[in-house]
């Protein structure tokens, strides 16, 4: 646990993380979900929102089974009295189509409002990517690109703000790529989107309690050494609780 200042009365509110159980490559068990919100908790957060799978490729859990799932786990979370609150999401692999699934309900956004978290293979193109998230802003939409510092085309010079400006898109990052944690090339990518300020949220994508845990307090720190308090608690507080109550940022 970090103890330079993690613990604020706000709590942070992590938008991507893979706690749900078995349901994906995170949370194998109900056990491991509790493992890994009494972790979030000690490092400050008080809300999550689930963001399984959602592929066309794999079999995926139904908006439907969020929450059912969601709804156990709240019910075990408040049984142990760990101050987390829990929220449904998806983080949806981009397909042709996906504007449509989203419109009739076939896949969940986060937290029910207009935002909706997206990823994309590493090596995608870079017209696919712009094409895609402008496909979804025109939709009414708000897409988050997923772990942008991972996407080699996107990260070419230019390219980031081009991205931004062309489709109305916002960006998450990974704590542990600011902190290091991932190696040089996501915390050089990561720092230099947080350097000229495109970066929305910072988010754990946590999928278990050891190597991959929701520990996002060393990072919070880190950011209020190097940029402040304001723009810590813009990334990790202030611009998720605008996902949280369907506003604008």
């Amino acid at each position: 646990m970090n103890t330079t200042g993690t613990q604020r009365k706000e709590g942070f509110t992590d938008i991507h993380v893979h706690m749900l159980p078995g349901v994906d490559d995170g949370a194998a068990s109900m056990e491991q979900s509790i493992r890994m919100a009494r972790v979030a908790a000690m490092e400050g957060t008080s809300r999550i929102i689930l963001t399984p799978h959602q592929k066309a490729d794999r079999r995926s859990v139904s908006p439907e089974g969020i929450i059912r799932r969601m709804k156990l786990l709240q019910e075990e979370i408040d049984r142990q009295k760990i101050p987390i609150r829990l929220y449904p999401g998806n983080e949806l692999f981009y397909r042709h189509g996906l504007e449509e699934y989203l419109a009739e309900g076939k896949v969940r956004t986060l937290a029910d409002s207009s935002y909706c978290l997206v990823e994309f293979f590493p090596g995608e193109d870079f017209s696919y990517i712009r094409d895609a998230l402008c496909r979804l802003a025109d939709g009414g939409w708000r897409p988050i690109l997923a772990h942008a510092e991972r996407y080699d085309q996107v990260m070419e010079d230019g390219r980031p703000e081009d991205l931004k400006r062309r489709s109305g898109c916002l960006y998450q990052v990974n704590a542990s790529s600011l902190t290091g944690e991932t190696g040089f090339l996501y915390k050089s990518r990561s720092r230099k989107l947080l350097k000229k300020d495109l970066v929305d949220f910072v988010a754990t994508d946590a999928h278990d309690e050891k190597g991959r845990a929701p520990r996002i307090g060393r990072c919070a720190d880190w950011l209020t050494k190097r940029l402040g308090e304001d723009e810590m608690q813009r990334l990790l507080i202030c611009n998720p609780a605008a996902v949280l109550e369907n506003r604008e940022l």
